[in-house]
């Protein structure tokens, strides 16, 4: 969607400041947290996504060399196992993620 319409607002000091401390905790910029909320949207918040994200980064690096060994013939027949638990174990914790609206 193109964001050609500039609104611009007056607003104390405090309220922006308030403002711009719920957008950082929502991870968002201030434009976008003031359009989320204008338009009545939730705004979700996931404490502690680093460390998954972090944990499929590693997994995400340990398969590409699997596929890199694999196709220079260093190990043809690579043993995935760990990895399909790993995987398993993180997709299970993310659905029970705990989302807190801001």
């Amino acid at each position: 969607m193109v964001k050609n319409k500039q609104l611009n607002i007056r607003i104390s000091e405090d309220d922006f400041n308030y403002i711009k401390q719920r957008s950082k905790k929502a991870n968002l910029t201030i434009t976008g947290y003031v359009t989320k909320s204008a338009l009545n949207k939730k705004i979700l918040v996931a404490d502690g996504y680093k460390e998954f994200v972090c944990e499929l980064r590693k997994i995400g690096v340990n398969i590409n060399q699997i596929a890199k060994n694999s196709n220079a013939g260093i190990n043809t027949n690579p043993d995935i196992r760990e990895f399909q638990k790993d995987i398993n174990n993180i997709w299970q914790s993310l659905k029970s993620f705990p989302l807190k609206e801001v």
